[in-house]
């Protein structure tokens, strides 16, 4: 009678048929934890405790807490101090998806497209000088176009800076990326922009970005670069020499190590003569397999030496891969969410961030910069003592008014990242609104009710329109397996976040400092 009456109440919390929605249970090394979605909290939890709410969650079936190894009295003992959570704490209370409980920017579409642009990211050329072997633009990832000979005409250019500042208030600071390809291979076309930018636009607040992977920095281009206020490099440096020239390769398969580290030589000696010396170099280290702590320590030990003569700023990320259209398959359904009664696994996604959890206490490391983007997602959530009413489009921007991507012929996409299958206008038409609101917000929406209602980590995906464009439509399809890595990393990233909170809490303090843009 006891279990029933348990059973009666946690399973009114299952009101679409669904517990794998309403929460996720993680460990660190020595504890445990339960996530609920709804209110974002997190609990420590017992370990009887953390069976049976791992058990619902999994099976989602009441029946199978019998296949649980509890005594009975430990069992009920655990099942009482759930129900009165979910009483006292208002747990497993998320609300269902529906498309009157999604909020966003997207809301706003027009304003935010006619008026509140912030940057714009031109692609200079589809030319390289490198072929790096991991590079999106190889023949190996079929969601972006091949490598290319296309070039920037200065007109295209003249016309997305007029766009972009036509379509943002006067006194906001805006962004131009310059991009490739190699975008020094176009050098002249960067001067006739900067050129064009102080003499029409010299009363706005300009900062400019480059990714370069700095093999053909001249002195000429050094000293003229660095006398550009607000402008920053994103220089592609892969770690020590070994590691860099296994994939940063020139098209005769020799490594570029030598002529980056050459490159960067030449650029900060200008750039510490210049207004724009304390303005760090940002570095964008890609990581491919075999992973190894004999690898991250390398490029660790690297970019540590590195800091004795240059400041700068590290990103670090894994290799992109290609998405491939897949059938569906319910969260229960996949091996990730199979439940038996003996511990999982901890710490399967994420080697890099792993390896640095066993050097916590180090200060003043390159690696630093990487931890902290894991642990920021967990940090930077909603948390509330009653559940959260509305949900996003994941981690989606405003199509174009964020980061809007030009290419060499003009189209536009929402981003950088984003493949070639899906335009959304052209500078010399503007806007295509029709195929804005109807495939990157009306289907996006329709198909995130379909596929993220019933997941636990709805509420911290900052999975976005990147892997689920397919034959020029929005089809999230192409996006099934990210998201069964998307929930294996968040809880990794969970499990990582309450690791360092234990072992080194002032790390924790540190990220309140840092402002999401």
């Amino acid at each position: 009678m006891q279990m029933e009456k348990y059973r009666e109440i946690i399973e009114k919390t299952n009101i679409n048929g669904n517990w794998f929605r309403l929460g996720k249970t993680f460990r660190t090394e020595k504890e445990l934890f339960f996530l609920d979605t709804g209110t974002g909290k997190v609990f420590k939890v017992r370990e009887s405790v953390f069976r049976i709410l791992d058990c619902l969650f999994k099976t989602n079936n009441f029946d199978d807490l019998y296949k649980i190894s509890l005594p009975k009295e430990e069992l009920e003992e655990a099942l009482d101090e759930i129900c009165s959570s979910i009483t006292n704490q208002n747990l497993f209370s998320a609300p269902i998806l529906t498309p009157n409980n999604i909020s966003g920017q997207h809301i706003q579409l027009d304003t935010e497209l006619n008026c509140n642009m912030s940057s714009i990211t031109l692609e200079l050329t589809e030319r390289c000088n490198l072929r790096c072997k991991y590079c999106i633009y190889s023949n190996t990832n079929e969601d972006y176009r091949s490598f290319g000979e296309n070039d920037m005409p200065f007109e295209t250019a003249q016309k997305s800076i007029d766009f972009l500042m036509e379509h943002s208030p006067e006194n906001k600071q805006v962004y131009i990326g310059l991009y490739g390809g190699e975008p020094l291979l176009r050098f002249p076309l960067i001067k006739q922009i900067i050129e064009y930018v102080n003499m029409k636009y010299y009363d706005r607040k300009v900062m400019y970005s480059m990714t370069s992977n700095m093999t053909l920095m001249t002195d000429e281009i050094a000293e003229f670069l660095t006398k550009i206020k607000d402008f920053s490099i994103v220089i592609s440096l892969d770690g020590p020499e070994a590691v860099h020239d296994k994939q940063r390769v020139f098209s005769n398969d020799i490594g570029s190590f030598s002529a980056v580290m050459n490159g960067i030589k030449t650029y900060t000696k200008y750039k510490e003569k210049s207004i724009n010396e304390h303005s760090p170099l940002v570095f964008s280290a890609v990581i491919e397999r075999p992973y190894s702590e004999e690898k991250f320590t390398l490029i660790n030990e690297f970019f540590k030496n590195l800091r004795e003569r240059y400041e700068f700023t590290l990103l670090m990320s894994y290799v992109s891969r290609t998405s491939k259209s897949e059938d569906y398959m319910a969260i229960h359904e996949r091996a990730e969410n199979q439940w038996t009664d003996e511990p999982s696994q901890m710490y399967v996604y994420d080697p890099l961030a792993v390896w640095a959890l066993n050097d916590l206490d180090t200060k003043g490391f390159a690696i630093d910069y990487f931890r902290k983007e894991t642990l920021l997602e967990i940090h930077k959530r909603s948390i509330s003592d009653t559940p959260m009413n509305n949900y996003s489009l994941n981690g989606c921007c405003v199509p174009g008014a964020r980061r809007l991507y030009v290419t060499t012929a003009g189209d536009l996409h929402p981003c950088e990242r984003i493949g070639h299958q899906l335009t959304i206008g052209n500078i010399h038409a503007g806007f295509d609104c029709k195929i804005i609101m109807d495939e990157y917000i009306e289907s996006f929406i329709e198909q995130e009710i379909e596929f993220c209602g019933e997941c636990w980590a709805i509420n911290l995906c900052s999975n976005c329109y990147i892997d689920c464009i397919g034959d020029k439509k929005i089809d999230f399809s192409h996006r099934h397996n990210l998201c069964s890595n998307t929930r294996k990393r968040i809880s990794e990233s969970l499990s990582i976040y309450h690791e360092v909170m234990t072992r080194n809490p002032e790390m924790i303090k540190e990220l309140n400092k840092i402002i999401i843009e």
